[in-house]
């Protein structure tokens, strides 16, 4: 059931850091969200003083127990060390996506991102109970929205994805 908002463009909107977290057997980790009864990649907030780098991977640690790798494009070349410039990791994806909070509706301004572990499963120290690796034909019968399984699909169909998994955990 959604809210009564009247105007969705005064909306608050809040940055949040998600990722893929892929693993060189072509397996995903998704975690049951609770509240929602889906399956979803880890993520959340980014808090003040953090960037979407930092953010995301406190995130999955904290969620998962596990230290993944970012994977993607960082134009290294923009850097400038004497005018305190860094680069940060272009994000997979970004999604604006509304939430029908009963403390208020808002948006998530979602930078989805890809990352890498050579782990196959969770650590037992984790924040969320139900987490695992799945492969591509186990997704196909989990809960999830719509959007979201063309995300999990283009993922597992993407070879250079695939790619630079291997080559972040090899050996």
């Amino acid at each position: 059931m959604m809210t009564d908002v009247p105007d969705r463009s005064t909306l608050d909107r809040h940055f949040t850091a998600s990722a893929f977290v892929l693993n060189p057997d072509r397996k995903m980790l998704l975690l049951h969200h609770r509240k929602l009864g889906v399956w979803l990649y880890p993520g959340g907030h980014i808090e003040q003083g953090e960037t979407p780098d930092v953010a995301v991977l406190r995130e999955i640690y904290e969620e998962t127990g596990i230290h993944a790798a970012l994977l993607g494009e960082r134009d290294l070349e923009l850097a400038d060390a004497e005018t305190d410039v860094t680069v940060l990791h272009q994000p997979y994806r970004i999604l604006c996506e509304f939430i029908d909070d009963k403390r208020g509706p808002h948006y998530h301004l979602d930078l989805i991102y890809l990352t890498a572990t050579d782990l196959r499963a969770c650590p037992p120290e984790r924040e969320v109970e139900n987490a695992r690796f799945f492969s591509r034909q186990e997704t196909a019968e989990l809960k999830m929205f719509p959007n979201f399984r063309r995300m999990v699909d283009r993922v597992f169909a993407d070879a250079e994805v695939w790619d630079m998994v291997g080559r972040k955990v090899a050996p």
